[in-house]
């Protein structure tokens, strides 16, 4: 019977041993004496076929043993996801990792993955399509990954915004492609997976994006029209805390149609529907349909109690145009004064346009709105035109407590002046009574009178303390005072 711990046995496994590792040592180091710098469009023309990246080498390319073969490579220009040679970032170090069957000779020396770290990579808005096709058109069965890395994404020369990215890889199997990423955004976490799971024109794709920090998660199908391949249609599902969206959207021409949904949240709940165009402007044509609005929240919202929330809007993107309608089925509030409503509002070179608010007051009447949201030279002010049309008179006065000995025949009343939306003043243009014969205009200082007294109960409160009912109170009570 044979000892292993027989000397001859033990030499004999020890010079074996040795002359594996000495073998395969002098294998792994074969890459060593390859000449890399006389060679470097070759590595390049390797890089591109297996990756589809299309890099230019500056700098003296190293070759590591440990913790697998690997070339590393130091300030590398990235020319794009193509063949062009436009420059479209950098990246301090490249790692590629060598197969080991692949280390015998440059010729045959290829690459299983390619590591890119600490890059900076600018994409315009315009050439977001050819990244696109960079996902879709092959299998990446060969990983591609950013590690501590940055996405400049422009609108020509001006940053758009930008990511940080913490890792970034793409890979593939079996006509399958996926993206996952982990990073930053506007200084919050994000996370987004993308999967493309065939490549044909009618391929179906998934994307997630998810903001823990904030818990936003939304989700997003794209189907391609098997019958017509410039149409696109699917869904996109949006969940926060307390508000949940689903739409299901057709995209043709650049036109991004929402066919049905169904939106929840804390102020409301509802439907939208409608057309966007995002690119190169956005324009917008939609229809909101709300089944309640939930107006004890509005003004219990952070939106309301900032002050200055609503002028910090102003002035409006120029490159937002286009019109929403908004009807208000029901309206829930303590005071149960409004119980319904329709808006139709326009949004036109940085002006919001108020064509009509029409706000149906319970039992009573109904007040419309008309004017225009903009910035007056420094000011950004609400200029608006008032009508309100009390239909049952003993229910009016009843409710806001109005004395039978200032009580009057109701006509319609309008008020015509302006808003200064950051100090929240009221300036009063002019009031009038409508009657069926004529006009009754209040005097100077029937209209001072109530403009002070607006502006005193608007000084003394914020926003969501204007609307409750007592205050509402003493402004309609300012008018028969």
């Amino acid at each position: 019977m044979v000892r292993i711990n027989q000397t001859g046995l033990k030499s004999f496994v020890f010079y074996v041993s040795s002359f594996i590792l000495l073998t395969l040592f002098i294998y792994l180091g074969i890459p060593f004496f390859f000449d890399y710098k006389n060679n470097q469009s070759d590595l390049e023309r390797k890089i591109f076929e297996n990756f589809d990246l299309n890099l230019s080498i500056t700098s003296r390319v190293k070759y590591n043993i440990f913790p697998s073969p690997r070339l590393n490579l130091k300030d590398v220009e990235i020319l794009g996801f193509s063949e062009s040679s436009k420059n479209i970032g950098s990246v301090k170090k490249v790692i590629l990792k060598i197969p080991f069957k692949r280390l015998v000779s440059l010729k045959k020396l290829d690459f299983d993955s390619i590591e890119l770290i600490d890059a900076a990579i600018n994409i315009k808005i315009s050439e977001i399509n050819n990244f696109k096709k960079y996902l879709n058109n092959r299998v990446r069965e060969k990983p591609i990954q950013l590690t501590k890395s940055k996405i400049n994404l422009l609108n020509k020369t001006k940053l758009f915004f930008n990511i940080d990215i913490k890792k970034l890889r793409i890979s593939g199997k079996n006509l399958f492609n996926k993206l996952d990423l982990k990073g930053r955004i506007f200084d919050t976490k994000i996370e987004i997976n993308y999967q493309n799971k065939n490549f044909n024109k009618n391929s179906e794709k998934n994307v997630e994006i998810w903001f823990p920090e904030i818990g936003l998660n939304s989700k997003l199908s794209i189907n391609p029209d098997k019958k017509n391949n410039e149409t696109i249609y699917g869904r996109v599902s949006v969940f926060f805390p307390s508000n949940q969206i689903y739409l299901d959207y057709i995209l043709r021409n650049k036109i991004f149609n929402i066919s049905s949904s169904r939106l929840t949240n804390n102020y409301f709940k509802g439907r939208l529907f409608g057309d966007l165009i995002l690119f190169p402007f956005s324009t917008f044509d939609l229809k909101l349909d709300i089944d309640l609005l939930k107006f004890k929240n509005i003004l219990n919202s952070r939106f309301i109690n900032n002050n200055k929330f609503l002028s910090q809007l102003i002035p409006i993107n120029k490159k937002i145009n286009g019109n929403i309608i908004i009807n208000v089925d029901k309206v829930a509030s303590t005071s149960n004064i409004i119980n319904s409503g329709n808006a139709n509002l326009e949004f036109k070179n940085s002006v919001l346009i108020v064509k009509e608010i029409n706000l149906i007051i319970n039992k009573i009447g109904n007040i419309k709105f008309a004017g225009k949201i903009f910035q007056q030279k420094k000011k950004k002010v609400f200029i608006f035109n008032t009508k309100i049309n009390l239909d049952n008179p003993e229910i009016f006065y009843s409710r806001f407590l109005i004395q039978k000995k200032n009580r009057i025949d109701l006509a319609p009343i309008n008020l015509l002046g302006k808003i200064n939306l950051e100090s929240n003043e009221v300036k009063l243009d002019k009031i009038y009574l409508e009657n069926a014969l004529n006009q009754e205009e209040l005097d100077e200082d029937k209209l001072f009178f109530i403009q002070e007294r607006i502006n005193e109960i608007f000084s003394q409160s914020s926003l969501n303390n204007i609307f409750k009912y007592s205050n509402l109170r003493k402004i309609i009570q300012s008018f028969f005072n």
